[in-house]
């Protein structure tokens, strides 16, 4: 991921029968399970474990058709709904190489996390009425090495659009059955900011600004604009699929990227339960109003 970020956080109550339904401390519990494994990069043993874990989380969840797609092992699982229609929820599970005792809290670890908790919340209600959830945790977002992002990164998300471009296979719907993607990706910073990023779909984005407002009775953290970012949503975006990148790309400051950025320093206590509480609330109630 690359480029920019704005905003700030905001707390209240709601009466929405959604709200509440997002456990953050087990949200916080999974971001430091995937930072015990250590760095994850794509391809390496500690990846291994990584999709073992997602799997084992989603299927105690409840999740459906839990698998592992290849060569790229994203690890996708489905929610099912009344519909013959998907929305795909996504994060990237691997760490970016080459950085030494990089663990990637924040940057991989937390967005696993809201994903594992909202399927949770949202498996327990399953069938939905609407589309199905397709939840696909994504390898290979990182380019490998000084590749350039733009040649190299988001080759696992590029995968599973390359599947539904086929037809649909290995976990992924047909294209034409996919109605939206929501990404999750950096969204544990303490000073959480995720405004509208350029390249994302502005009508996804406002279902997330108006459930945190149900919610707080304020938008924040989902206010702002930003520039585009570089990240596994855009496989989507080029194949026509309406798709929202959630992230907040000022990571240790007000300047994109930050400077905890692809550093040692996006380390556990960079999370708080709060942030991961602010977006984890908001997807639960928004991302079943999608197809509405």
């Amino acid at each position: 991921m690359f480029v920019l970020a704005v905003l700030t956080t905001g707390c209240g109550g709601s009466d929405d029968p959604a709200a509440d339904r997002f456990d953050a401390g087990r949200a916080f519990a999974d971001v430091e399970a995937q930072v015990a494994l250590g760095p994850r990069p794509s391809g390496s043993r500690a990846s291994v474990r990584e999709t073992g874990l997602i799997q084992r989380e989603l299927r105690a969840a409840g999740v459906e058709d839990v698998g592992v797609q290849r060569p790229y092992a994203n690890v996708v699982g489905t929610i099912p709904g009344s519909e013959p229609e998907a929305v795909v929820v996504g994060a990237h599970h691997d760490t970016k190489d080459g950085i030494p005792g990089f663990v990637g809290a924040n940057d991989g670890a937390s967005g696993v996390a809201v994903v594992l908790e909202v399927a949770r919340a949202l498996a327990a209600a399953a069938p939905l009425d609407g589309p199905s959830i397709r939840l696909a945790l994504f390898d290979a977002e990182e380019a490998r090495g000084s590749r350039p992002f733009e040649a190299d990164g988001t080759r696992g998300s590029r995968q599973y659009v390359k599947l539904a471009k086929a037809g649909g296979g290995q976990g992924a719907p047909p294209l034409e059955r996919i109605e939206a993607m929501v990404l999750f990706d950096l969204v544990g910073d303490c000073d959480l900011q995720i405004p509208l990023e350029s390249g994302s779909d502005p009508d996804l984005y406002a279902l997330f600004a108006a459930a945190a407002e149900e919610d707080n009775g304020d938008a924040a953290p989902f206010t702002g604009t930003t520039t585009p970012i570089g990240d596994d949503h855009i496989p989507f975006a080029e194949a026509g699929v309406p798709a929202v990148d959630l992230i907040d790309l000022t990571f240790g400051g007000d300047a994109a990227p930050g400077t905890y950025w692809h550093t040692p320093a996006d380390t556990l206590d960079k999370v708080c339960e709060e942030s991961l509480d602010a977006v984890g609330e908001a997807a639960v109630a928004a991302i079943p109003r999608i197809g509405d």
